[in-house]
């Protein structure tokens, strides 16, 4: 499949009469996918272990299921670029000569056009709990996705209505999908609009006073993927048949990938990784920059904590800078608060159980 054949030397050939310098498919192509494979397996196995302890509160705070639907995305838009980036042969295939699946839906719409919006989203969480002071959850929650779906949805089949020539299509002759350049304009005008959007929100959050480096996540994120669209803009308006330069493409499967992973561990890493290490003092800290910070309210609604959860602090009778800390039942004010428990090793409420799944994590 990678080897150079005769098909493949013709279909050099033939595009080079066509006035298309091509590169042909090898083992370049070949390493690229292994790479980025891997790269997603690991963190598949990552999101597992997110979606188990989806319930530690520092993991909760970043919405695990958002996080998970966002990894889908990130698998769509691979699959959509391997398949119309040049990198495999389309003609053994009707699926893959099926162009506005692979383009439209798979590394437009499921991809790019829903990672994307996946990070707004985020964003816009963050703005609706710290500038305008209320919780996003429930209603709020179920309205910016479904809007956001609805949205994806309605240019996806916009798209596919559309006739083909204007869109997106297969030419046989050199066994890639050529995509109509008003087209590829039309979604970059989609991807820069929700971009824009982010950048004002992010500035309107500039001054706010996060506990757990959420200006540091948003920076990062909005400059890392705002270059990544960048690439993507420069690449598919100025570079003619880009899937045909074999420099081109690989560094543009590479750039998007590595980019949108990149994104991921900025916004899950710090919580996984003290998940895993320093699962008990890592919450420690976490409960006491709420309490000093006192921005229990805005994270009781940002990580749609239960109401009846209570903060407890858990410490011997000297307590220490490693003291550990648990969730307890809450009194009828639906308040966070602290509570010290000397020497009692019982839990005396349901919710207790988490003290002790913890201590016996140590």
């Amino acid at each position: 499949m990678f080897e150079f054949t005769p098909e493949e030397q013709s279909r050099v050939e033939v595009a080079n009469f066509l006035g298309i310098h091509l590169d042909p498919i090898g083992y370049v192509d070949m390493s690229t996918i292994i790479v980025l494979s891997a790269m997603y397996f690991v963190e598949f196995i990552a999101l597992c272990y997110q979606f188990y302890n989806r319930h530690y509160p520092p993991l909760r705070v970043k919405n695990v299921p958002l996080m998970c639907s966002l990894y889908v995305g990130g698998v769509a838009w691979f699959l959509g670029d391997i398949f119309t980036s040049g990198l495999v042969h389309l003609g053994q295939s009707h699926l893959l000569r099926n162009c506005k699946f692979t383009l439209i839906w798979l590394r437009a719409c499921i991809g790019a056009y829903y990672v994307t919006s996946l990070f707004a989203l985020r964003c816009f969480s963050l703005y609706y709990v710290f500038c305008k002071g209320r919780a996003f959850k429930g209603r709020a929650v179920y309205l910016s996705l479904g809007l956001t779906v609805f949205s994806i949805a309605l240019f996806g089949v916009i798209s596919m209505l559309v006739p083909t020539e204007l869109t997106t299509h297969y030419e046989e002759i050199i066994d890639m999908c050529y995509t109509n350049r008003s087209y590829i304009i039309a979604v970059l005008l989609v991807i820069w609009s929700i971009w824009t959007t982010t950048a004002i929100m992010s500035w309107r959050m500039r001054n706010i006073p996060f506990c757990f480096n959420e200006r540091i996540e948003i920076l990062a994120t909005f400059i890392l993927l705002l270059a990544v669209s960048t690439l993507n803009t420069v690449c598919l308006i100025a570079i003619d048949v880009y899937p045909a330069s074999l420099a081109w493409r690989t560094g543009l499967m590479y750039t998007n990938h590595v980019g949108a992973s990149l994104g991921y561990w900025i916004v899950m890493g710090e919580a996984t990784y003290n998940c895993l290490f320093n699962r008990v003092e890592y919450l420690q800290y976490w409960v006491n920059t709420l309490k000093e910070d006192e921005m229990e309210r805005q994270y009781e609604y940002s990580t749609d904590l239960d109401s009846d959860i209570t903060l407890t602090l858990v410490g011997n009778s000297e307590p220490t800078a490693t003291t550990r800390s648990m969730f307890a039942h809450a009194s009828e004010s639906q308040s966070l608060e602290m509570t010290k428990i000397n020497g009692s090793s019982s839990p005396q409420t349901q919710n207790s159980a988490y003290l002790v799944k913890e201590l016996d994590h140590k």
